[in-house]
């Protein structure tokens, strides 16, 4: 804690002024300023910002609970103490329940400062840290609102899980309201099988004790939807209390990503009739994809063949002539070679290799589609 600002209101000045010094010396922190009266420190607060009020009770005109109810209408959490010399039950209780931090009556020496000292600061750091508590709440609210992704807040409970809290993003990717949700267990709010996916994704986090990463279909009221989750474990003293699960729909993307699956595997199926060996390298000679053919010819599996050189699957003394090959393919477009492709059985098998190159969306070179014509037949 910094520098503490105080303003003092007591319409003896006197008094106020060696409140002021004392408190000051108490604590190289304390920075006071006085007031003569209420109307005074409230016009003082227009342009003041203590961390700290501290208030004579008996004042003309406006009194101390008078000028309490007058601050607390602006200030709901600044720290009053009412710092009196007329002292009972009945004004201690009155000015706790207007809303006063704290109440000290006045006695004889300067033993009394020491303690208002050590009010003030008791007060001053309570008021800033739930000040700050506030506002890291509301950062993370705001945070927790404006998320891109659905977000919700799981607690954990000894038979299962009940939804807490969540954000406008689940309702635009569900078509279910926070009324729908909040409050209810999975089973409740999205029927038995919805709830068992969902309930056991949140098992496996909660014994994993770890971040985990899933895609899941559910049915909600917007028709399916493909969700990628990432569900996240609170842990507090040893146990898991509860989840934070983020999740996007990416049900267009996956539609997507499906067409293109079923695309690749029609292409697939077309270069597997082919009687002829077929790869496809990058520009650095490693093969990306092979056809049936080119695998049964070599012993390979798509596993092992992708990744592998392409002078690899060539007998020693003709690699050097397949590297040159490539390259003028990549520099010119295309090349026709003929050489020995080396067979499962460890025998030789003399192919016209015609090499094409691929290029991208940019028209940059991409890499080369490889067919093999058996030699003997050419």
């Amino acid at each position: 804690m910094g520098g503490v600002d105080i303003l003092h209101v007591d319409d003896d000045k006197g008094l106020a002024s060696l409140t002021a010094d004392l408190l000051e010396r108490k604590d190289s922190r304390f920075n006071v300023e006085t007031a003569a009266s209420a109307t005074e420190g409230l016009q003082l607060l227009d342009d003041f910002s203590p961390d700290c009020i501290v208030s004579d009770f008996e004042m003309p005109g406006i009194d101390g609970l008078e000028f309490l109810q007058a601050v607390r209408a602006e200030h709901s959490k600044l720290p009053f103490i009412l710092f009196t010399g007329r002292g009972s039950e009945e004004i201690a209780s009155d000015a706790i329940s207007a809303g006063a931090t704290d109440y000290l009556q006045k006695q004889s020496g300067t033993d009394q400062y020491e303690l208002l000292a050590n009010r003030i600061n008791n007060a001053v750091t309570r008021y800033h840290s739930e000040k700050q508590l506030r506002e890291t709440k509301e950062e993370y609210a705001a945070v927790f609102e404006n998320a891109r992704n659905g977000l919700l807040l799981v607690d954990v409970e000894q038979d299962g899980f009940r939804f807490r809290r969540c954000n406008s993003r689940v309702q635009e990717f569900t078509g279910l309201a926070e009324s729908e949700l909040i409050g209810k267990t999975p089973q409740e709010a999205l029927g038995d099988e919805n709830a068992r996916a969902v309930a056991g994704a949140y098992r496996k986090c909660v014994d994993m004790r770890e971040t985990i990463s899933y895609t899941v279909t559910l049915t909600h009221p917007v028709g399916e939807v493909v969700h990628e989750v990432n569900t996240t474990p609170i842990i507090r003293d040893g146990e898991v209390e509860q989840l934070v699960v983020a999740f996007t729909d990416i049900t267009e993307r996956y539609a997507r990503e499906q067409e293109l699956r079923e695309e690749r595997a029609v292409i697939q199926q077309a270069l597997d009739t082919l009687d002829e060996p077929l790869f496809v390298t990058d520009t650095h000679g490693t093969l990306k994809h092979c056809n049936r053919r080119a695998l049964e010819a070599t012993g390979h599996t798509e596993q092992t063949a992708v990744g592998t050189a392409i002078t690899d699957l060539f007998p020693d003394d003709e690699r050097e002539m397949i590297t040159d090959a490539v390259d003028n393919a990549l520099r010119t477009g295309r090349t026709t070679v003929t050489a020995s492709l080396r067979l499962d059985s460890g025998q030789r098998q003399p192919y016209k290799f015609r090499a094409h190159s691929l290029t991208d969306l940019d028209n940059n070179i991409a890499g080369l589609v490889i067919l093999g014509q058996d030699a003997l037949d050419t």
